[in-house]
């Protein structure tokens, strides 16, 4: 049985190694270098209660990773009131600000028309993106996945999604509308996600997302600690050295960052070449979350959201506070305490590599104070290296379908945010994609030619119960 080392125990890699040791086709190790799994999927207790600081909600769409929830005897926590401020000064319920005043007879008729257009994007997306299909408008798919994502919804009279992706990608961290390229804002704003606000059905996981990731180590080789020193190529196989010593494996996956990993992997200019590794053509974002003890702030509702902080990339450069979240009583011992325990909010701020953590920390206090919030106490904060995209354009230059060519050469593969997109449903789809790849490479077949590609999507096509 051919052996598959996995570089990184977050998403990425805790996925692709469930998925590969569920089909039985391979010894799969998992390679982590901190203490423990999960990497941004952190859930930090206070009083007995879990707060998310990475990965937060869950949707109808993540079918996969419902049912590893089951398994490990989880359950979803539904969060149904969501308000935004906006830039006019008024406080509304969310849902109301997306329909806007056309209500929901308009929206409906906006949401049929993305999602008509979506489906071709999905279809070339699963296709391996390949550089010569045609887009919706008669252009090359790649020339309009690389326009902003504001933009391509503007020339569709979307503004319904518009109001709606303000909140799923300026808010949640992804960028500006008229920054962020469509290639990422169509990836994340998949068909069921919309469905799932509108029915309310957005949810947090109880007892907490890194309480999944560990019960799916526990069934997995996963070694944790594991400070990567050196990587080696001999004989058709890599060698990975760490301080407990030497590995060997048929073939290697990477989810970690790749620019960072070229401190310890020997890419060849082919793959630097391939996953725009070093050469401007994938930008990195920061995301800031920060745990606060405030008092006569929110209690009702379960997040608030700020238009005037998101409203375009200057505005996002000032790193405001973004959107906040009361987590709320998910287990029974904490509703026990919920009219004693102390009101803790997470909240989010995009980061600036200029800015200190103590200069992020002064600008959200300033914030809550705005806000109404009172006796302010910083808990903890947490800078995360967030939202790998390519440059839009990279993304014009082919490189979305580079990176899809290259996978499986040199029995390499790459996962993780860097080949998706930051979510843990795209990485979990793009995963069981990539595990019908491997699949054909370990039987001796290309697992990224245009057939190969083509019979993937066939099975992994769009269906109203799934995306």
């Amino acid at each position: 049985m051919s052996r598959i080392g996995i570089i990184g125990g977050g998403p990425g890699g805790l996925s692709l190694a469930r998925l590969l040791t569920e089909r039985k086709i391979a010894d799969v190790v998992v390679l982590e270098r901190d203490a423990q799994v999960g990497g941004k999927s952190l859930t930090v207790t206070v009083d007995g209660l879990g707060h998310e600081v990475g990965t937060c909600y869950l949707t109808t769409g993540y079918r996969t990773v419902q049912g590893w929830m089951r398994e490990a005897g989880m359950s979803n926590y539904p969060l149904k009131h969501h308000v935004i401020h906006t830039e006019l000064g008024e406080t509304q319920d969310f849902k109301a600000y997306v329909l806007g005043k056309g209500g929901p007879m308009k929206a409906g008729l906006q949401m049929a028309r993305y999602v008509a257009d979506w489906l071709v994007f999905h279809e070339w997306d699963i296709h391996g993106c390949r550089d010569d299909t045609k887009g919706t408008r008669g252009g090359l798919m790649k020339d309009e996945m690389a326009q902003p994502f504001g933009e391509w919804l503007k020339e569709r009279e979307l503004d319904v999604i518009a109001r709606f992706a303000l909140r799923t990608m300026s808010i949640m961290g992804y960028g500006g509308l008229d920054e962020v390229p469509a290639l990422y804002g169509l990836r994340w704003n998949v068909p069921s996600i919309i469905w799932s606000a509108v029915t309310l059905q957005v949810s947090e996981m109880a007892p907490g997302w890194q309480h999944l990731w560990v019960h799916l180590a526990s069934k997995l080789d996963v070694r944790t600690d594991q400070h990567i020193r050196e990587v080696t190529r001999a004989d058709g196989k890599y060698q990975v050295r760490t301080k407990d010593g030497l590995l060997e494996f048929d073939h290697l996956v990477l989810t970690t960052r790749l620019h960072e990993a070229r401190g310890w992997f020997p890419f060849t200019e082919e793959e630097v070449a391939a996953y725009s590794i070093g050469n401007g053509g994938m930008e990195w974002r920061e995301y800031v979350t920060t745990l606060v003890d405030a008092e006569g702030w929110f209690q009702e509702e379960d997040t608030h959201s700020f238009e005037a902080a998101a409203d375009g990339t200057a505005a996002l450069s000032q790193s405001r506070l973004l959107v906040a979240r009361r987590t709320g009583d998910k287990t029974r011992a904490a509703a026990a305490r919920s009219r004693t325990r102390r009101d803790v909010y997470v909240c989010y701020q995009v980061g600036n590599p200029d800015l200190k953590a103590k200069e992020l920390q002064d600008i959200l206090e300033r914030d809550l104070h705005e806000q109404g919030a009172r006796n302010i106490s910083v808990l903890q904060q947490f800078r995360w290296t967030y939202s790998p995209q390519f440059t839009p354009a990279a993304i014009r230059a082919g490189a979305a379908h580079a990176m899809e060519k290259q996978q499986g050469t040199n029995n390499l593969w790459i996962s993780g945010a860097t080949t998706s997109h930051e979510s843990i449903d795209n990485i979990t789809d793009f995963n069981e994609r990539l595990v019908e790849r491997m699949v054909m490479k370990l039987a001796g077949r290309a697992p990224s030619d245009e057939d190969a590609l083509a019979e993937v999507a066939a099975r992994f096509r769009w269906r109203i119960s799934d995306k």
